[in-house]
């Protein structure tokens, strides 16, 4: 979910190939990439470890077993695993405020994602009222994944979309020239990091490998330039009751008459 680029990609595959070698897991890589389903993937018994939005970790069932989170590089999250949901216009369109976007066309990603539904809808929820309970002409959706909501935002069949900062931050690092005329309104509040996960089925020694690899791998020189190409600082233990705010976030829209984005 975090191939932004294919040298983002590249640098995610060096860093995953490394902690596996180091920690002596034999973990086969294979690519998983659109137009294939990312619920395809989290659905594999025998996944060992990819990262998984938060919003389908809270509702999986049989739960999934937590890794760890990444913490991003960048001075913005503060040290800590967390992230938003950016939402991009067109430079061109000379709006500067998400207010300028209403009465326009608004394009969500998919109905199972934390960044590109949720987390926005409960944003967009705390602005609709009964006086304009329909912030957008229409509502375009699902876009499929960020790459293709940016190219539905460039070519123009929606007005604005929301995306993960996590992501755009890959691709401001690795392929800047991507999000060239596009520009950020605003953001959605933090919330918990997508994380790393292992299908129930997986030993929870090689979970427990994994996850302690990767914890003191941020303090071992080696693995500074891999990290450092994954906008990642560190990798940290998920707190997995921290992502029940990702529900209550639904709940608040729901209570609000917002159950889905208008």
């Amino acid at each position: 979910m975090y191939n932004a680029s294919a040298s983002a990609g590249a640098a995610w595959r060096a860093l995953f190939g490394r902690v596996f070698d180091d920690a002596g897991v034999a973990i086969e890589t294979i690519e998983h990439g659109a137009p294939l389903p990312i619920h395809d993937l989290w659905s594999r018994q025998n996944l060992c470890c990819a990262f998984m939005c938060g919003w389908p970790f809270v509702h999986a069932n049989p739960p999934m077993q937590a890794i760890a989170a990444p913490v991003p590089a960048p001075a913005r999250y503060g040290g800590l695993p967390r992230y938003c949901s950016e939402f991009l216009v067109r430079e061109a369109s000379g709006w500067t405020t998400l207010e300028d976007t209403f009465g326009h066309r608004f394009g969500w990603m998919a109905a199972n994602s934390q960044s590109g539904f949720n987390a926005p809808r409960a944003h967009l929820a705390r602005l609709a009222s009964a006086q304009r309970p329909a912030l957008f002409s229409d509502v375009v959706g699902p876009l499929g994944t960020p790459a293709l909501s940016l190219k539905a935002l460039r070519e123009g069949s929606v007005d604005v979309v929301a995306l993960d900062s996590f992501y755009l931050d890959l691709l401001r690092h690795h392929d800047p020239s991507a999000l060239a005329g596009i520009r950020c309104l605003a953001t959605t509040a933090w919330t918990p990091m997508p994380l790393l996960v292992a299908a129930p089925a997986v030993s929870r020694d090689v979970v427990e490998t994994l996850r302690a690899h990767l914890l003191e791998a941020g303090e071992r020189p080696a693995y500074a330039p891999l990290f450092a190409a994954a906008c990642v600082q560190r990798f940290t233990a998920a707190d997995v009751h921290a992502y029940r705010a990702l529900e209550a976030m639904a709940e608040d829209a729901a209570r609000r008459g917002y159950e889905r984005i208008r």
